[in-house]
């Protein structure tokens, strides 16, 4: 009986083992990751010394990289005309993509609001639409300035006439144009966001979630001020920080669907190996 409930043991170890090397965070955001911001923070409070926007900078550069160790692409200028960068994660500058080489070689691209303010800069672009789409459906990441809705994007967002669903600054539907209402989300916390200090004007533009969800921007990471709802009824509320995808820090908080499956797994052969245990030791 001891050999019977030695070679037992060793299998659930074993099993065990399984169960642990299968449960692997991944390390890179998912196909299809697009962002739409709703705010200049990172392009025009910050270089004019708000240190609250500098903080919502830093922590947007560490939640897009997370622990990759490929640079961040920050594409365009600031309202003071300089290249953006950050220390959070590390960050190449560019004026726009035409110069940006391989995109594969970037964890993300941030593409900075046009003069650094209000509206989105889709000429930073520089006709590389099909590298940036491929870059995205290949796992990277993209968020989008002070998105506004523009035709340009569409081909990153899916679907047209997206301006007619976005509130606010440059969009069709009303709003506060000028708010620090905005609120962060279970989602924004998973995905490595906290709530932004106050900067006077943090949010510019709002998503309405029933049209952009059906587009498969279903995560909310800041819910937007709640007069953007009040003055839109029936668009399903709004967002201004709306995402398709987790960020790279977002899918490290969690394994994907396959390390569950291989855990569950482990844990099946755990459960079987004690269940035959059980008997041995009853019938011995």
């Amino acid at each position: 009986m001891k050999t019977r409930i030695a070679l037992l043991n060793g299998a659930l170890g074993t099993a065990m083992a399984f169960a642990a090397a299968t449960f692997v965070p991944a390390t890179a955001a998912q196909a299809g990751t697009v962002i739409l911001e709703g705010s200049d923070a990172i392009g025009f409070h910050c270089p004019l010394g708000q240190s609250t926007a500098c903080d919502y900078k830093e922590q947007t550069f560490s939640a897009l990289g997370g622990a990759d160790p490929r640079s961040i692409a920050v594409i365009g200028r600031d309202v003071t005309n300089s290249l953006v960068s950050g220390f959070s994660h590390s960050t190449v500058s560019f004026d726009d993509l035409s110069t940006a080489g391989n995109l594969a070689n970037y964890a993300a691209i941030y593409f900075v609001p046009g003069f650094g303010c209000c509206d989105s800069n889709p000429g930073a672009l520089a006709g590389r639409d099909l590298d940036v789409a491929n870059y995205v459906n290949g796992g990277g990441t993209v968020e989008i300035g002070n998105y506004d809705g523009n035709s340009a994007w569409d081909f990153l967002t899916g679907g047209s006439g997206n301006g007619a669903f976005v509130a606010g600054v440059g969009g069709a539907l009303a709003g506060p144009g000028c708010t620090d209402g905005e609120a962060v989300t279970a989602a924004g916390l998973a995905n490595g966001f906290t709530q932004p200090g106050v900067v006077g004007c943090w949010t510019h533009q709002a998503y309405a979630q029933d049209h952009f969800g059906a587009l498969g921007f279903t995560l909310s990471f800041f819910d937007a001020d709640p007069q953007f709802a009040i003055d839109n009824p029936g668009y399903g509320g709004f967002s201004s920080l709306l995402s398709n995808g987790k960020t790279i820090v977002g899918v490290s908080n969690a394994p994907e669907p396959a390390s569950w499956a291989m855990m569950l797994g482990g844990f099946g052969l755990v459960g079987g190996a004690m269940r035959r245990r059980r008997t041995a030791v009853r019938f011995a």
